[in-house]
């Protein structure tokens, strides 16, 4: 095989092996978008390369429902979201974007009027966690729309727009807003969450390749990574429009990764995969667990082991 052939080779694997190890799709929702005409519209975004395709309105027949800032995917694989303008619970084809009026429950307990930045998430029992950034509480969310208070009002102690949970037991994981009103803290940070007390402990501060953001949405995907996509539409108190960012963030640090910027602005949810982790029920006791790389960690290893191959055959081809 000439040289030529060996790189053209090398090439062709490694292009594969990145597209195997490429970030999963996602779901988010414009809700603080600009563009008047696509607003609110359900979106899927290729977390990689921040590419959004939408998929319509979150129309359910009568009305759109206008302030969705919280998303995420039960056990069974349906998508639920939850509006904050009009305090309601619903279910979201995503396919269309379109809105199941007979899915939708009113809210009970929640404050009325905006602000809530909710945070959402599915545990592996099919626990429907949210949270609220008015009460700066943690609640259990039931289908009929009542909510049961973790610990106690006020518990979290943290401005958390987002929260996304991993394992069984469960590990809840918050994203602190980026920047709020005057009188509030803001908290670029991610934390943990007791979902017994309703707590949340820093973890640890974004860092630096997370840009000024205001709020944002939160999710593992099927492996266990963990991402975020932040709403930079506005930027302290000012209109800039700036596209949303995609982030991979380290669960033990709270460190975060810049991964791509999506062309559409004001995504305040994400929704990646149902929850991951979880026990199965009456089976055999799984073998003992085999560390692995992150994806990118995998693409660097599978990148140098097709460098070493290419070498060996360079050498054996003089």
């Amino acid at each position: 095989m000439s040289y030529k052939s060996q790189i053209t080779l090398f090439l062709i694997c490694f292009l594969f092996a990145v597209s195997a190890n490429s970030a999963p799709m996602a779901f988010s929702v414009n809700s603080d978008s600009g563009n008047l005409a696509n607003t609110d519209s359900l979106y899927t975004i290729d977390l990689t390369t921040g590419l959004d395709q939408r998929k319509g309105t979150l129309f359910n027949g009568i009305g759109t429902h206008v302030d969705t800032e919280g998303l995420a995917i039960a056990p069974d694989g349906t998508l639920w979201g939850v509006d904050d303008e009009s305090l309601k619970l619903f279910r979201i084809n995503t396919t269309s974007g379109s809105v199941s009026f007979t899915s939708e429950v009113n809210l009970v307990g929640i404050p009325a009027g905006g602000g809530n930045d909710f945070g959402m998430t599915f545990n592996c029992d099919g626990i429907l966690y949210i949270t609220s950034v008015v009460t700066n509480t943690l609640y259990r969310l039931n289908m009929n729309g009542t909510v049961e208070v973790v610990g106690a009002l006020g518990n979290l102690g943290a401005n958390i727009s987002a929260i996304a949970a991993y394992d069984d037991p469960e590990k809840l994981y918050g994203l602190g807003n980026g920047q709020l009103q005057s009188g509030q803290t803001d908290s670029p940070n991610l934390y943990s969450i007791d979902t017994t007390t309703g707590v949340a402990s820093l973890i640890g501060p974004l860092g630096a390749e997370a840009k000024e953001y205001n709020q944002g949405g939160l999710a593992f995907d099927a492996i266990g990574d963990l991402w975020a996509i932040t709403d930079r539409r506005i930027i302290n108190n000012a209109i800039e429009n700036k596209p949303s960012q995609v982030l991979n963030i380290d669960p033990n640090s709270g460190v975060a990764m810049s991964i791509s910027n999506s062309s559409e602005v004001g995504f305040e949810s994400l929704a990646i995969a149902p929850p991951a982790a979880c026990q199965v029920v009456n089976a055999v006791a799984p073998a003992q667990a085999i560390p692995v790389l992150s994806g990118v960690g995998r693409m660097l290893a599978i990148f140098v082991l097709l460098l070493s191959a290419m070498v060996i055959l360079r050498k054996r081809s003089t």
